[in-house]
């Protein structure tokens, strides 16, 4: 709503719901005498309305220029028809958007077609009031209380319907490209498995064996990584991730996990405390890893990473620390958002490790605090209660 709330300032100073606009016509019903000359009138003028519109929404909003007409107009000069069928007093439709899915289709339809972004689709319709305003004042027609609710209520109900139609297109293809992703991945893992256990029951070298081992262990917990992953993406209408939780030592997992990176190339010192609370053990791993990999991969690879862990209260706090390039204020914005990356990085990825930290530490009822300065280096600090079960949903 802040979006809306921002973008939105055209004739009305916010924003409210069908139910609100119907009571509001039905208890302050002055109409003119002239209604449905008044339709009639507003019929007339359609083209030259939606003219104005396709006009001023080519001019101000960039997303649209490549836009061709039928793909720009979509579903407007079927909400202008709408408008001028409520503003009719026979008319059985209150308002632009009664009885119609038209709004959520053309949100949708903004989503999957084009580059537009959520104040794009507001400024549509910001554009669409405007100009059937303005054309009511110049060319004289009278419009009384009512009618100016009727338009005002059709135009931003379509508005918030549109919007609820753009995100939950948006989240469909998030969720697509994660099922995909992991079907994608899980293909060359599942093939790697078969080899490591054919080498095992093949070779009779211990070292050999033990060394597949390994690789069936890590296939394993690649493979659990993804389907956390595609459950968090199918999940993503209830934000918080599923957790089982167990009781265990942090320091412990940190310890596990530090050894068993040999990849960084760099050297790797632990600080802190033994800490015994309870969290959900795959998650904080991976959480872990994350920050660990990020450590490597944007950190100065001449320095070494600092992984501490120490108690605040009754939190929890688990910090990886990197020196190098810290991260532009700019771009801070950006970190935890999914599917982005540093823009002044060439290291490649999904965006999605970031995302996933944040959602692990708030499903454990805590937070994720970036610090990044050239003179402090850059620190990822995870803050979790030490007894999250009460705050997580079971």
């Amino acid at each position: 709503m802040g979006v809306l709330s921002t973008v939105w300032h055209i004739h009305s100073t916010a924003f409210i719901s069908t139910q609100q606009c119907e009571n509001k016509m039905n208890t302050e019903d002055n109409r003119a005498p002239s209604i449905n000359a008044l339709a009639s009138a507003f019929s007339g003028l359609r083209e030259l309305i939606l003219e104005h519109w396709k006009l001023r929404v080519s001019t101000e909003i960039p997303t649209a220029v490549k836009l061709g007409e039928p793909l720009l107009m979509n579903m407007v000069p079927k909400l202008y028809d709408n408008i001028v069928e409520a503003l009719s007093a026979e008319s059985l439709r209150l308002t632009a958007t009664m009885g119609t899915n038209l709004a959520i289709s053309h949100g949708r339809e903004r989503a999957n077609m084009t580059d537009y972004k959520p104040p794009d689709l507001l400024h549509e319709f910001q554009i669409f009031r405007e100009v059937i305003f303005s054309v009511a004042r110049t060319e004289g027609l009278f419009l009384s209380k009512h009618d100016a609710e009727v338009i005002g209520c059709s135009i931003e109900e379509a508005a918030r319907e549109s919007i609820s139609g753009f995100d939950e297109a948006d989240r469909e293809k998030s969720v697509g490209f994660i099922a995909t992703l992991s079907h994608d991945l899980r293909n060359p893992l599942n093939v790697a498995n078969a080899s490591a256990q054919l080498i095992q029951l093949k070779s009779s070298d211990p070292g050999v064996v033990d060394l597949a081992k390994r690789v069936c262990r890590k296939i394993a917990e690649a493979d659990g990584m993804i389907q956390t992953l595609l459950d968090a993406a199918l999940a993503h209408e209830q934000m918080n991730l599923k957790l089982h939780l167990t009781s265990f030592d942090i320091m412990t997992l940190v310890e596990e996990i530090c050894a068993d990176l040999p990849v960084l190339g760099k050297h790797v010192s632990v600080l802190g405390e033994r800490i015994i609370g309870h969290w959900c053990r795959d998650s904080m791993k991976r959480v872990l890893e994350n920050l660990l990999t990020n450590a490597q991969k944007y950190g100065d690879s001449a320095r070494p990473i600092k992984v501490q862990v120490q108690r605040e209260d009754d939190s929890m706090l688990l910090s990886v620390h990197n020196e190098g390039v810290p991260i532009p204020k700019s771009e801070m914005e950006r970190l935890f958002k999914r599917y982005q990356r540093l823009e002044t990085t060439q290291v490649k990825g999904w965006g999605l490790g970031l995302p996933y930290v944040q959602n692990v530490a708030e499903s454990h009822g805590g937070t994720v605090v970036v610090d990044s300065a050239a003179e402090r280096g850059t620190t990822f600090t995870v803050t979790v209660p030490i007894d999250a079960r009460p705050y997580v949903k079971q």
